[in-house]
């Protein structure tokens, strides 16, 4: 079994880009012990809370991080999930900011954006001066649950936009591991606007080199490939592909309670997996500018959840369609 590399949150390119050596990496693993659940019973989820991360475990054995601050415990632009392992330990996604070679350095493995809020760019990154998802604090980060409150930040650093993101971890009988992502959206002081932009994704993935190399997106309808999956609607879409001749998968499933369910898709060939409700106006130009806005009132609040799959083999082994169907009966 391949076990994925441990690397420790920072929001510094070129910083940790090796720790095959740390310490950090050492206890990590040391603490993936054998632990295996008794039949019938699903594996346990462990979380750890450190300076800059909360370590994920799935039945003893590493899983991923929630990394919200650098080393030294200030908040990061925006908090994600890096590395996220599939279930035999092999590293499925990637960080941009990191990687060498690395094209969008704001797509850090799993994480939450979006390109227009009230005209404030939550989505590319700008090395001065960029607006944060400030991490305010964590309300709950025990058993299989994260709940953090952040609060994305206007044009000159004035809270903008209020958010409770839950993060529910756990395994699926058949293997797979899932992701639970649930946001709750209210504005801080006046109404906000998410704007019509391709560029966002209040669920975003960034699948590993090796994997998007033999991409193949697909989507609840049966379609496949970008030309086919990207700005159409889907209750879920999948990217999966093969690293060292083994396949692997990830796949978005879009909650039927979601606005505008089911979802548009902002998905590349290149490794970019995002749910996108905004961006009518750039996937369908016979849309008019700007009809993809959509605002939340002052003292009203939105709701979107999300369940991420990651599996190994393709779409069709890892059952997507019983998948979003357990996802949008549970309760």
């Amino acid at each position: 079994m391949r076990i994925g590399l441990w690397r420790p949150a920072c929001g510094l390119r070129g910083v940790c880009r090796n720790m095959r050596n740390h310490t950090l990496l050492g206890a990590f693993l040391a603490a993936a012990s054998a632990c295996v659940a008794p039949a019938g019973e699903a594996p346990a989820v462990k979380l750890q809370q450190e300076t800059a991360a909360i370590r994920v475990e799935i039945g003893g054995q590493p899983f991923s991080a929630y990394c919200f601050a650098d080393p030294k415990g200030s908040p990061l632009v925006r908090p994600f999930l890096y590395p996220v392992l599939a279930p035999d330990g092999t590293e499925v996604t990637a960080d941009q900011m990191l990687a060498k070679g690395g094209d969008h350095p704001h797509h850090r493995s799993m994480w939450v954006a979006h390109g227009d809020i009230n005209g404030v760019d939550h989505w590319t990154w700008k090395e001065a001066a960029q607006p944060k998802q400030r991490h305010v604090g964590f309300s709950k980060a025990e058993g299989d649950t994260i709940v953090e409150q952040l609060e994305w930040e206007g044009k000159t650093s004035e809270p903008l936009l209020k958010e409770t993101r839950t993060l529910r971890f756990f395994a699926f009988p058949d293997g797979a591991r899932g992701i639970d992502l649930a946001s709750i959206y209210e504005p801080a002081a006046g109404k906000v606007t998410f704007g019509d932009t391709k560029e966002a994704g209040l669920c975003s993935v960034r699948v590993a080199k090796d994997l998007a190399k033999t991409a193949v997106l697909t989507n609840s309808t049966g379609a496949t490939g970008e030309k086919n999956c990207w700005g159409k609607r889907a209750t879920w879409c999948d990217i999966s592909g093969t690293i060292e001749g083994k396949p692997y998968g990830i796949a978005i499933l879009d909650h039927p309670g979601n606005p505008r369910h089911p979802s548009y898709w902002h998905a590349r060939q290149y490794g970019l997996l995002s749910a996108n409700i905004f961006g009518l106006g750039y996937f369908d130009k016979a849309n008019p500018e700007g009809s993809g806005n959509f605002t939340v009132e002052q003292g009203k609040s939105v709701t979107f959840r999300y369940r991420v799959v990651i599996h190994q083999g393709d779409a069709k082994a890892a059952d997507l369609d019983q998948k979003f169907k357990d996802f949008a009966e549970a309760k």
